[in-house]
């Protein structure tokens, strides 16, 4: 095996950990906080 083929391996077993870390934070946001909450925008309500 050589360095670039070890090197694509790393890049994609490091982008399917950050695909799984996305899936895993937007459930556990979803279950945090409800979908009116989480649309709603504060900005210029002062």
């Amino acid at each position: 095996m050589n360095f670039w083929l070890l090197l694509s391996d790393a890049a994609w077993a490091l982008s399917i950990l950050l695909f799984a870390w996305i899936i895993v934070d937007a459930w556990r946001v979803s279950r945090a906080y409800d979908d009116d909450f989480l649309m709603s925008s504060t900005e210029g309500s002062e």
